[in-house]
């Protein structure tokens, strides 16, 4: 898989919620075994910005960047 073909793949809402300080939210793709989820930080009624983090399903490995959990699909794929 190629980084662009990676950006371009569908990701589904899963769940979400809002706290008094930060809200998070969950997309994936099933079809592929990833997911992302968005932690943005609240702080006085004005929203932060949003920090992802990219999951493989299958094991739970967590990557900060895009092209870690595209080094990891292409390992797993080897």
């Amino acid at each position: 898989m190629t980084l662009e073909e990676l950006q371009l793949l569908r990701l589904q809402y899963r769940f979400g919620y809002s706290a008094e300080d930060h809200a998070l939210r969950q997309y994936v793709n099933e079809e592929h075994g990833i997911a992302k989820q968005v932690y943005t930080p609240r702080k006085k009624g004005l929203w932060g910005v949003g920090n992802a983090v990219y999951k493989l399903l299958k094991t739970g490995e967590e990557f900060d960047t895009l092209e870690g959990l595209l080094a990891a699909i292409n390992k797993e794929s080897a």
